[in-house]
């Protein structure tokens, strides 16, 4: 029985096996692409017809940044606040995040490719005239015309393969899999990052747009942010050991100004060097009015408050391929109803039905609590959906995260900075209790040399007349009076209290 049993279970188990693998799963999140005007067909880069073309596709896009791009951008990332006489965020580190976000669209696509043509442009002098790049990026004011959004792709396709009467119905898009569809074939795409979008929250204005270059530290925070008010919960801890660090401090400064009212100077010390005592204690104060403040401020606000530089050059590279913002208002999403593959790549619109918004897509609207630059699984159906495959198509996006340790380096420095002022005021503290109590052991060590010395002075040399010493070297009295009886006994006192002075000295 017992055999029969594991084997029926052993072929209900293959069973299922076989049906995941036969049953491909496909993403249930949407993803939306962007239409030129009066035209329901999508915009995309186009393959050439020429096989020996550079344009489109043919050889990959070309893209280059702007000269003024690094410093522009510098001025607006948070980690470049402290001037401790260099930058965290360099001009290298913003072309290293540019170039990522490039790799992650080009990683999930073996006919996307991004090559550099910056040099060229920059010898050019033309700045976003440049005639070698496909794609530009730079940094500019002038947001308030896109609706101050921080990031802006402006995108220039083919109007002549459009008719002129207003209908966009295109007619030669040549796609990744050889095909010729209707559409919009891009020609031309331009990043511009806004350094002039005031950031304003409903209390009171911060100043103008910031950015945080470090994703991977902020990761977390977005992702408890996404579950629950995680910055309104850190800025209670935050507040609640600040205030119970004040009112110890508080405590002990009502202390020290009744004692000083009541007891002087003196009893004020008294006090100090009681405390100073307790030093884990004093240095626990010290540390926590210091701390929380400039961890909340220096690496945590931050994350809140400002844009995901890398988030932003993702979904703006997104943009330029031709994807719309997907929780943008007046937006349908797609999703994919068959899996990319020989049968579908070369329909002219691959199946396909509406979906719900993907809240973990690249393809999100600008906003601090979704910083995301990792391709998802509907992100990488609507890739395939605009510039299909036939054969080699991936099922699990790929991703290049980060290296940069930034935002941890904000976190050392919101230690440090705090560690190191604690300790030199607690030390400095200390030092300054032991010299005064040296200095009040020596004052009393002073007064018992003079004390003791006047004592013996009494005892030994100073009265007004002296007896003759006799043969033996004693005054001369009568062995038997009552004098000589109290001088011995006053000798033997006075030899007593002499050595009880000299053992205190």
């Amino acid at each position: 029985w017992s055999r029969m049993v594991g084997e029926r279970l052993r072929r209900a188990l293959a069973c299922a096996a076989i049906l995941t693998c036969a049953f491909e799963v496909l993403p249930t999140r949407g993803w939306s692409t962007v239409t030129p005007k009066g035209s329901s067909k999508a915009m995309r880069w186009s393959v050439p017809e020429d096989e020996t073309s550079k344009d489109g596709l043919g050889a990959g896009i070309s893209w280059a940044l702007d000269p003024s791009f690094g410093p522009l951008m510098q001025a607006r990332f948070k980690e470049n606040d402290y001037k401790l006489g260099f930058d965290f965020v360099t001009e290298e580190l913003l072309n290293d995040a540019i170039q990522r976000a490039l790799f992650q669209w080009a990683n999930n696509h073996k006919y996307l490719t991004f090559f550099n043509v910056t040099d060229k442009c920059n010898a050019e002098g033309k700045g976003k005239d440049c005639s070698v790049a496909e794609l530009y990026i730079r940094a500019a004011t002038g947001a308030e015309q896109y609706g101050w959004m921080p990031v802006q792709v402006l995108n220039s396709y083919s109007r002549e393969k459009f008719s002129g009467n207003g209908s966009a119905s295109g007619t030669g898009v040549k796609t990744t899999a050889g095909t010729v569809v209707d559409g919009a074939a891009i020609q031309r795409s331009e990043i511009v990052f806004f350094i002039d979008h005031p950031v304003e929250y409903p209390d009171f204005p911060r100043g103008l747009q910031c950015f945080y270059l470090d994703t991977t530290f902020c990761e977390p925070f977005q992702r408890a942010q996404k579950r629950y008010n995680a910055k309104l919960l850190i800025e209670v801890i935050t507040f609640v050991l600040w205030a119970a660090a004040f009112c110890m401090a508080l405590k002990r400064v009502v202390d020290y100004a009744v004692v000083y009212a009541t007891k002087g100077r003196e009893g004020l010390m008294v006090v100090a060097r009681t405390h100073a005592s307790h030093i884990l204690y004093s240095y626990y104060i010290l540390l926590m009015l210091i701390l929380p403040p400039a961890f909340y401020w220096v690496a945590v606000h931050p994350c809140f408050l400002c844009q995901s530089f890398e988030s932003l050059a993702v979904g703006a590279v997104g943009r330029a391929l031709g994807f719309q913002y997907t929780n943008s208002a007046n937006t349908t999403n797609y999703v994919s109803t068959a899996a990319m593959g020989s049968k579908v790549c070369e329909d002219d619109l691959p199946p396909r039905k509406e979906g719900p918004v993907d809240p973990d897509s690249v393809m999100l609207y600008p906003d601090p609590y979704d910083a995301n630059y990792c391709l998802t699984e509907s992100d990488l159906d609507g890739l395939y959906h605009l510039y299909p495959l036939c054969t080699g198509a991936k099922v699990t996006p790929g991703c290049m995260r980060s290296k940069t340790n930034v935002g941890y380096l904000r976190v050392g420095l919101a230690f440090g900075v705090p560690f190191g002022l604690a300790s030199l005021v607690v030390f400095i503290s200390v030092a300054y209790l032991r010299r005064a109590e040296r200095k009040a052991a020596d004052n009393i060590k002073k007064r018992l040399g003079v004390n003791a010395f006047t004592s013996s002075r009494k005892m030994f040399g100073g009265g007004k007349a002296r007896a003759k010493p006799s043969e033996s070297g004693g005054l001369a009295r009568p062995a038997g009076s009552r004098s000589a009886q109290r001088t011995g006994g006053e000798s033997e006192s006075r030899g007593q209290d002499r050595d009880t002075v000299v053992g205190r000295v």
